[in-house]
């Protein structure tokens, strides 16, 4: 009789000790806190990165629409290099505008260091900066000199 009720007794307290235990709560929120404390700022980088990848990509795309614009005769080449910045709004410049005009959508690039500047050279090569950086063609340490750029 007794064991039965020691047994009994047993299984009543195992019933009673279902949920966690106030220190098992807090061990588990410090946990989640230190994850946090690592995770925002490399969240914050990860932007940063993605952003200067996209203006990497934008300038590619400028440049590209720049030679094909070049190549058929709508942007002369002179003897002079010329320099086209890509702004918002009627510019009054030709160049800038036939640019702007082909690019798809109703926003226009602007880079995270502001605009970009399309290098138009005497011979229809052509380059595109941003922050005095040239993004297009891509060199080696673009991604470095445009980080550096960008965060000083």
């Amino acid at each position: 009789m007794n064991q039965l009720s020691i047994r009994k007794n047993n299984l009543q307290t195992k019933k009673k000790k279902k949920g966690f235990t106030l220190v098992e709560l807090i061990i588990v929120i410090a946990i989640i806190g230190i994850l946090a404390m690592i995770a925002i700022p490399k969240f914050g980088q990860v932007r940063t990165d993605a952003r200067i990848s996209d203006d990497i990509a934008v300038a590619k795309n400028l440049q590209t629409t720049t030679s094909m614009l070049v190549a058929n005769g709508t942007i002369s080449t002179t003897t002079a290099a010329k320099s086209v910045t890509i702004m918002t709004g009627d510019t009054g410049d030709a160049d800038s505008d036939a640019i702007v005009a082909r690019i798809d959508g109703s926003v226009l690039p602007k880079a995270k260091s502001g605009n970009f500047t399309v290098k138009i050279e005497s011979n229809g090569d052509v380059s595109v900066a941003a922050s005095g950086v040239t993004l297009a063609p891509a060199g080696d340490t673009t991604v470095a000199d445009y980080t550096a750029a960008v965060k000083s």
